[in-house]
């Protein structure tokens, strides 16, 4: 078969090949079809008449047969293919069989399938799992004995039967990329394929799925007449023809770094080549040749290192094999330990290949189930379904998959945005600008700012970049940077320092490759739906990372508190409190409206003369601003899709998502539209109290408050028509939204405008804004807790463990509904919680009886519990981070301006303190207000904090205090200082005489009843103490955090800490079998250990599952049953307790001795046999271990709890070489584990012991 043919599959249901007529009536059918590969089902042929159809086929025949004259399917394919078939999977149960191959140079898997006839969605996920672990595209056909669509599928439109079947194929099928080609290019036809002659009816059983990439290759796919058998043929045509991908990319493995004979080859090239080349030419060209040359160097030296290694992996391979035929005929302990010897050292070795796929995923999936593998491949196939573009649309509206017409298609969208369009001369770039009266830098910072670069900063903004992150054009990751910085910093930065002088940076500085993301509840066939990420060369962001770095210092200073993004120390839940307050205030109001801004590829526009004309105007001096320029002086970029690299294109405008620099920039060029905004005199905005709300921003998400719309909105679209030629700013007005707060006007708008009109509310930042507060709830949580739902119970199909679950929970479901905690100030709905706590117990557990309450696995890893989150105790927190801005002396932001207003004259820290709860919640009419109250006493009860006085409570206007609550004379002490109860300690924290306050607030002295008041106040509240109360908890937390970092994740776990919960009860359990003293401090050790002396989660699951004594045993059975015998299944002689199942059971106790022994051999150590040891992990005081003796002997006891769990319902023991076997195994996962995590150099020293051991066993097998 030639290029650019046609090859033509056909899967065919054939109900048996049994008979020669049958047989040869099914051959001359395919035969006169065409086919070129054939899927066939219910071959009904045992192995060994599958020569009946190789005899009559000219080709290869692959088949997977069943034991007896049923199921069968095979795989046919014609000489004439030119495939190389790799490797081939077949089930056993003849239902499936899978070819993993070569076609022309590129990589393709062909899948046969018969489905069961009952609904078994476990058998799709099978397959689904080992089709995600194969490299390339799929086609996958067959009798899939299930309907996909049944609207569409089956007569009648109506099909109960396989529900969960149905589901898991469309959750797979989406994940994984794949398409119902015939529905995709038929996608209103109804056609069937099969017609029950049982019940007269017709039904689309026989499906072709297709790799979504590879969809532009089907020419046509089609059904067949129903002959010969009840199923109809079903034919596709694939283009068949080398497809470009141009020259391969390559890419650094970070694995080498943990390799110490790699580092140290490369440390001595780099050092050779800075040695050998120093004033020969200038730095500049010397850098970018040192990044060509060590390229070179670390290829050569990681694909020599690579063929040695394939070739002692072969070596070992080869030596296996023989030794496995020797143990048939010759089976000693010597054979048998020289056999797991080298299957240690085959496993270890061959876990590097799982490290390259384990690069490929951000997500720590890997280690989180029983299925490991195929768990790791799903997670890999399916981002890389999420990132491959099927379809797009091109300029001229026609719709193409071919990926290097969408590639084409691409490279022209992004050369035409980043094509400048600007067109202002300077007079009316200067006439916007002069008008605006822009922040400056004070003299102090602008010299901050100016000063010339310094080489340790370099190091500090090296060390503050993300590691993992995908390298530039040149493929050298930040990664060597960091491994190799204290030789090539100093070369970078005298580099740098000459680039600064000669105004040039060496060519590679201005390279980019763009990769592109599809924006959320986007169309994915429109270019302009993704979001266009710069990959930068490494150096290229360290030195944007370090101007950066300068930057954001003085940012806060330069840029109003109106924006949000970008500057340091403020979020987006500012902005979002703030519009909740305003429409809450407004409500109703006419002549009133929000209207929220859709920029067009706000940073993709900017242009640059308007960019270096507002820097100097913001104070910025020339060092910054020519370090800037110099980063924006000709750059270039080339579009990656679908792996394919466009040819590189110029840039003239837009600031590079993905470089470090860029949101700063933009956010300073967005500041003066603000600055117009908040200055015109025709723009009238929402006043609350003595301030004007106008314009709110996060980066470029614009939201503004206007009143008197006839003169403020077309103020504003003047401004906007300005702005936009000197800047490139563009307003999409058809996706802007504009909410009137007034019902009639949303009814019937008072302006025209070709803004939408948002009647029912728009998004903004990720939350639905709607005209009524009440409405805000249900319209922004129920859609998640649906979405929530779906997803989990998506999630429960695969093959996760206990703590893989709970981690997805952390990862994939709490930060959705912790960015809805802070960003909405209400209640969520009264079934919110439960239906969350349903729905995880549900899924912890994987919809069977939970083994252990849910409270207690709330709790930290030292008392028992697995941290799993607890989503009410999470939006407590939330709402006390809002609180904590109540209590800052910080600049306030508008919100909480806002909120101190209503409260006014008392600021909110003191109002919170001001009554009881209950008047509280009756004088208090502002919703986010109120609600903040309520969890304030919420988690204080929860703390079991007295709330009836604090040292925040107000003196003037407290209503428990009847002579300040509307004394004048408590209100002058107020304005002079004391406000609150803590203001009345001094220094040594006593209360203060009347004559020190005297003194120190000046307060008169015909106030000295007023003072022996409120003295007789505080003494009765705090029981005649006086010296200060400290602080509570809480308000601890709160003055201690609130300008910190992580202010959510301290009060959880403040709330986590002081919950009743306690897994005492498991403790007193293990005390009482052991017949010894297990004591608190003890306890707690044991729990923290379980979870920290591994970092693989299998492990600590094992480990947790012992202390909390989770295993059904034959004594607890047969109390849910009497009829079950309570009596040891292995022994058969005592009561099957938990402690005699893992411990005194005879045969057991055999086992754990020899495993003893043996360890006692790896660690030259001679162990007890003590089951606190050995079960609970405690090491006896007289027992001297280092740490790493100490990991090796927990890590060889886990090895042998996971024996005794696996052979739990056998009658015999684990054997003590099944138990060695495991360890082995073991060390390949724990390399693997500790090597993606960046710690390989703690696995080496861990298991030093154990491969010593085993190389000594080598030894005495060689003498």
């Amino acid at each position: 078969m030639a290029d650019n043919q046609v090859c033509k599959l056909t899967s065919w249901n054939i109900r048996g090949l049994g008979s020669l007529v049958k047989i040869k009536q099914v051959m001359t059918r395919l035969k006169h079809l065409g086919s070129r590969i054939i899927f066939l089902q219910e071959t009904h042929l045992v192995p060994t008449e599958v020569i009946r159809i190789r005899r009559r086929w000219q080709g290869h025949v692959f088949a997977a047969n069943f034991s007896s004259h049923a199921r069968g399917v095979a795989i046919l394919i014609h000489k004439s293919v030119p495939i190389q078939i790799i490797s081939t999977i077949m089930d056993p149960g003849g239902r499936y069989i899978v070819l993993h191959g070569s076609l022309l140079g590129n990589y393709l898997n062909l899948v046969n399938v018969y489905g069961p006839n009952k609904d078994d969605p476990d058998f799709y996920k099978n397959i689904f799992l080992t089709i995600s672990t194969l490299r390339g595209e799929v086609i996958m056909g067959g009798d899939f004995n299930c309907v996909l669509k049944p609207n569409m599928d089956r007569e009648g439109g109506l099909d109960s039967s396989h529900c969960h079947t149905r589901k898991v194929i469309h959750h797979f099928m989406a994940e994984l990329g794949l398409c119902d080609i015939f529905r995709k290019h038929n996608p209103d036809k109804r056609e069937f394929s099969c017609h029950s002659t049982t019940y007269n009816t017709y039904s689309r059983l026989d499906y072709f799925l297709i790799s979504n990439t590879s969809v532009f290759k089907i020419k046509s796919c089609y059904y067949n007449g129903i002959i010969i058998s009840d199923h109809a043929a079903v034919s596709l045509e694939l283009k068949v023809h080398k497809e470009y991908k141009g020259p391969p990319k390559w890419r650094f493995d970070n694995k080498w770094l943990q390799d110490p004979q790699f580092v140290q080859f490369l440390n001595a090239n780099i050092d050779v080549f800075f040695k050998l080349n120093k004033n020969e030419t200038s730095s500049l060209i010397r850098w970018d040749a040192f990044k060509a040359y060590i390229r070179g160097q670390i290829i050569s030296y990681t694909s020599f290192k690579s063929k040695e290694f394939k070739k002692k992996l072969l070596e070992i391979e080869k030596e296996i094999k023989t030794l496995e035929e020797l143990i048939v005929t010759n089976k000693t302990p010597s054979v048998e330990q020289r056999l797991n010897t080298l299957r240690a050292q085959y496993n270890e070795m061959s876990v590097n290949k799982a490290l390259n796929n384990l690069n490929k995923l951000k997500q720590q999936f890997y280690d989180q189930g029983e299925k490991a593998g195929k768990l790791l491949a799903w997670r890999i196939k399916a981002i890389q379904n999420e990132r491959s573009i099927h379809e797009i649309e091109k300029s001229n509206g026609t719709m193409t998959s071919d990926p290097k017409e969408i590639n084409e298609t691409f490279q022209k969208f992004y050369e035409t945005l980043y094509k400048s369009e600007f067109s202002a001369d300077k007079t009316s770039l200067n006439g916007f600008l002069d008008a605006l009266n822009f922040p400056t830098l004070s003299q102090e910072d602008m010299e901050i700012l100016e000063r010339p670069l310094e080489l340790e900063e370099f190091y500090c903004a090296l060390m503050s970049m993300q590691s993992g992150k995908t390298a530039g054009p040149d493929s050298l990751p930040i990664e060597i940077y960091k491994t190799f910085k204290d030789m090539l910093i100093p070369q970078l930065f005298t580099m740098l320092e000459e680039a600064f002088r000669i105004d040039s940076l060496p060519p590679s500085f201005s390279t980019a490759l763009i990769t592109t993301i599809l924006k959320p509840g986007k169309p994915p066939t429109k270019c302009e739906s993704y979001r266009p990420i710069s990959l930068l060369n490494s150096d290229t962001k360290l030195i944007a990372k370090v101007i950066a770095r300068r930057l954001e210092k003085v940012l806060p200073s330069l840029i109003h508190e109106d924006q949000n993004g970008f500057v340091i120390g403020r979020q987006a839940f500012h902005n979002i409190r703030r519009v909740l307050n305003i429409i809450n205030i407004e409500d109703g109001s006419p002549d009133v409206a929000l209207l929220s801004l859709d920029c067009e590829k706000a940073f993709d526009r900017l242009e640059w003369p308007y960019l270096f004309d507002i820097l100097p105007r913001f104070g910025l001096g020339q060092n910054i601003i020519k370090w800037v320029s110099l980063l924006y002086n000709g750059p270039t970029a080339a579009v990656l899709t679908n792996s394919m690299t466009s040819k590189p294109f110029k840039l003239t405008r837009g600031t590079r998502q993905g470089c470090p620099l860029s949101p700063l920039l933009f956010v300073l060029s967005i500041e003066p539209l603000a600055l117009t905004i908040r200055s015109h005199p025709l723009i009238r905005g929402v006043t609350i109290g003595s301030c004007e709300h106008r314009i709110s921003l996060f980066a470029d998400d614009i939201i503004l408050f206007l009143k008197n719309l006839t003169k403020s909105l077309p103020a504003f679209l003047n401004i906007i028509a300005t702005f936009g030629k000197i800047s490139g700013y563009k307003v999409n007005k058809t996706k802007s939204n504009i909410m009137f707060l007034n019902d009639k006007e949303r009814d019937n708008p008072i302006v025209g405008n070709d803004f939408h009109i948002a009647s029912k509310g728009f998004k903004y930042l990720g939350i639905q804004i709607t005209p009524k507060i009440q409405d805000i709830i249900s319209e922004n949580y129920n859609p998640i807790l649906s979405s929530t739902s779906n997803t989990l119970k998506r999630w429960s199909d695969l093959p996760i463990s206990l703590i893989g679950r709970i981690n997805i929970l952390k990862m994939n479901i709490l930060p959705k509904f912790l960015y809805l905690f802070q960003s909405i100030p209400l209640s969520p709905p009264p079934t919110l919680f439960p239906k969350l706590k349903e729905l995880m117990t549900n899924f912890i557990w994987n919809n069977r009886r939970s083994r252990l309450r849910i409270s207690l696995l709330y709790l930290p890893y030292d008392r028992g519990g697995l941290q799993v989150p607890n989503f009410l105790w999470y939006y407590w927190a939330a709402q006390i981070k809002a609180i904590m801005h109540w209590f800052s002396n910080e600049p306030k932001n508008s919100w909480v301006e806002i909120e101190n207003y209503i409260t006014s004259p008392l600021p909110l820290k003191l109002y919170l303190f001001s009554d009881s709860l209950k008047n509280l919640l009756k004088n208090t009419h502002n919703p986010f207000v109120k609600n903040s109250i309520i969890v304030w006493h919420k988690v204080q009860s929860h703390l079991g904090i007295d709330s009836d006085i604090s040292g925040f409570t107000p003196i003037w206007g407290n209503h428990q205090f009847p002579a300040g609550r509307n004394d004048s004379g408590f209100k002058s002490w107020a304005m002079k200082g004391i406000s609150k109860i803590r203001d009345m300690y001094n220094a040594d924290k006593v209360l203060y005489s009347f004559e020190e306050l005297h003194g120190a607030y000046n307060i008169p002295r015909n106030h000295f009843f007023k003072y022996l008041q409120i003295r007789s106040f505080i003494l009765k509240k705090y029981k005649q103490q006086i010296n200060k109360p400290p602080l509570s908890s809480l308000e601890e937390v709160i003055l201690n955090h609130m300008h910190s970092r992580g202010q959510v994740s301290v009060t959880y776990n403040l709330i986590v800490e002081n919950s009743n919960e306690s897994s005492n009860d498991k403790r007193m359990k293990w005390s009482s079998d052991m017949d010894t003293e297990i004591s608190e401090d003890e306890w707690e050790k044991v729990c923290h250990t379980a979870q920290t002396q591994t970092i693989n989660t299998r492990f600590k699951l094992i480990q947790y599952k012992w202390i909390m004594r989770t295993y059904i045993t034959p004594s607890l059975l047969h109390r849910f049953n009497n009829n079950n015998p309570d009596l040891c299944i292995k022994c058969g002689l005592e009561e099957g307790t938990l402690y005699h199942c893992l411990w005194t059971c005879p045969k057991i106790r055999e086992f754990w001795e020899k495993v003893i022994e043996r360890i006692s051999d790896i660690n030259s150590t001679r162990l007890p046999v003590c089951p606190k040891l050995f079960i609970l992990g405690l090491v006896p005081t007289d027992l001297r271990l280092s740490i790493t003796d100490k990991k090796m002997v927990y890590m060889c006891s886990l090895q042998a709890k996971y024996c005794i769990a696996t052979s739990w319902k056998a009658m015999e023991a684990p054997s003590v070489n099944f138990w060695f076997k495991t360890l082995s195994n073991t060390l390949a996962m724990e390399k693997m584990t500790y090597a993606k995590r960046g710690k390989l150099q703690i696995f080496y020293k861990v298991w030093k012991l154990f491969t010593d051991f085993l190389e000594s066993q080598q030894d005495v097998q060689d003498v």
